[in-house]
């Protein structure tokens, strides 16, 4: 599909045939597109962190975790962003956009006015300060599946 147009068919919960013309990206899920989709951002992605030595972190095709002092972790972001854009017309998603602010001291409320009190004090991060901000101080939690 990469390069040409196509129309992908999908049925909706009451059995609808749609019809959506589609002529960028590929399609989400082929194991194929998934492997040239992270080959393709990877070189982006490490310039990057290069650029922000305080930083490391980690991603998974376009899910990414960054681990840093609050200050250094979104101007990664924000440069992340920018270059995506610039170097491959990629709109970085950022609604699901959240930050862990390990703290005894914070609660939930208090991590995400800080996140966004944050935000607005940067013009670097002019980008990142439309999102819906969320702040947690509990952490990540992932969820094991044992083998069958």
């Amino acid at each position: 599909m990469q390069g040409h147009a196509s129309t992908l068919r999908c049925i909706d919960n009451r059995g609808q045939l749609h019809h959506l013309p589609c002529s960028k990206g590929g399609q989400q899920g082929d194991g194929i597109e998934t492997v040239r989709f992270t080959v393709t951002i990877h070189t982006s992605i490490c310039l990057v962190f290069q650029r922000h030595p305080a930083c490391k972190g980690t991603a998974i095709c376009d899910e990414f975790f960054v681990v840093a002092p609050l200050q250094e972790a979104l101007a990664l972001v924000a440069d992340l962003k920018l270059l995506l854009k610039q170097d491959l017309d990629l709109d970085l998603d950022v609604p699901k956009f959240n930050c862990y602010v390990p703290s005894n001291r914070l609660d939930d409320d208090q991590a995400r006015e800080l996140v966004k009190n944050t935000l607005a004090t940067r013009k670097s991060f002019s980008d990142l300060a439309v999102i819906n901000v969320s702040g947690s101080t509990k952490g990540l939690r992932f969820q094991h599946v044992a083998p069958l």
